[in-house]
């Protein structure tokens, strides 16, 4: 089970305690550790809580425009607005046709999926960024980030739960 699942998991446990048969609390307490901007992410994406976006979103904002500073963009490319877009994709990237399967659904079965790769998103299970063409590039990028991002947070929260556990 990997950290999402973990975390995803321990979210919706009827059952929090933290003793020797119960562990769903420890990667909760992993990931709030961890104190970073995939702290955030991970609230905002896996546990549906939006009172987190607008913190997430001016966080992400200032990392974008630093990038943008460094990198040299356009001067018509608004940072501001490629850090609302790749967010926002990144927080709902699942590809609506397959829901996310990568497989179409047999006709008149939706629950059953067929063996023919999604034509939406080419069989990836996510749907393609959607922005204007001088910005696309750039927010591909960012959205890779803020992958590259979530990745880093969540072997961060692994490494803090097998400290925990003296492994």
């Amino acid at each position: 089970m990997n950290v999402i699942q973990k975390y995803t998991s321990a979210l919706g446990s009827s059952n929090l305690r933290d003793d020797a048969h119960h562990h769903s609390t420890e990667v909760l307490a992993a990931a709030a550790l961890c104190r970073d901007l995939g702290t955030k992410l991970f609230r905002v994406k896996y546990a549906g809580d939006a009172t987190s976006y607008p913190a997430l979103l001016d966080a992400w904002r200032e990392i974008v425009k630093t990038k943008a500073g460094h990198r040299t963009w356009p001067a018509d490319v608004s940072p501001a607005k490629v850090a609302r877009l790749s967010l926002d994709h990144w927080l709902n990237d699942v590809c609506p046709a397959c829901t996310g399967r990568a497989y179409e659904p047999v006709r008149g079965q939706t629950t059953v999926m067929s063996d023919i790769s999604c034509r939406a998103c080419s069989g990836s299970g996510t749907r393609a960024v959607q922005a204007q063409h001088k910005m696309l590039h750039l927010v591909e990028d960012m959205v890779e980030a803020l992958n590259a991002m979530a990745a880093h947070a969540a072997g961060q929260t692994m490494k803090r739960l097998a400290d925990g556990l003296d492994l």
